[in-house]
């Protein structure tokens, strides 16, 4: 799907394309692999996490990839969120450095979505992305659900949706989105994600 001439995008807005996929049964070994990519490195369940702890690890993995939306949710809401049993979060470190997010909602039942997953920059390409789907294939599929979901969009890491394809999940559907450019509104700073040009500017 071709993106519209620029003029036929608002003012102020970014347009984007998600494509959302489903694994419909487990993989063969749903087991996460018994070694981490790297020395030192662990996955824990967070089965609390306060909201600073995890705004501050959503904003390390996302702002590269204009992460926007949990940055509208007030504190009371956010802390609500990572409280409720649907919600599962999961976090990788690296000698107490956290490195990686899961976040799973349980809500969509009998379905599982994958919500969030990502790496922290300077662990990208170096194998982390693949034991840590791991562990979130192996997390979903404790809970026996129907179907396995997810979504990814234009804006994020250009190799996230051959990423998931490789590790079975099968494209459903597509949909356009035209949203607000998250720097213009103060929700990140100006110089996030610095490949994605700002979007164009109101005039007047």
């Amino acid at each position: 799907m071709s993106a519209p001439a620029a003029e036929a995008v608002p003012a102020g807005k970014l347009h984007t394309v998600i494509t959302h996929l489903a694994m419909e049964s487990p993989p063969e070994q749903a087991v996460p692999p018994p070694l981490a990519p790297a020395p030192g490195v662990a996955i824990d369940r967070r089965w609390t996490m306060p909201v600073a702890d995890y705004l501050r690890l959503y904003h390390a993995i996302g702002d590269d990839w204009l992460w926007w939306s949990r940055l509208t949710w007030d504190e009371a809401r956010l802390a609500a969120h990572l409280a409720e049993k649907e919600t599962e979060i999961y976090v990788a470190e690296a000698d107490g450095e956290e490195i990686g997010l899961i976040e799973l909602n349980l809500r969509p039942a009998p379905d599982i979505e994958l919500r969030y997953f990502g790496v922290i920059p300077s662990w990208i390409g170096k194998g982390l992305g693949g034991w840590l789907l791991a562990h979130a294939l192996a997390a979903a599929w404790r809970h026996d659900p129907r179907r396995m979901i997810l979504n990814t969009c234009t804006l994020d890491h250009p190799g996230a949706l051959a990423f998931y394809q490789r590790h079975g999940f099968a494209v459903t559907h597509s949909e356009v989105d035209i949203v607000d450019d998250p720097r213009l509104v103060g929700l990140l700073p100006r110089d996030a994600a610095p490949h994605i040009p700002l979007a164009r500017p109101a005039e007047g």
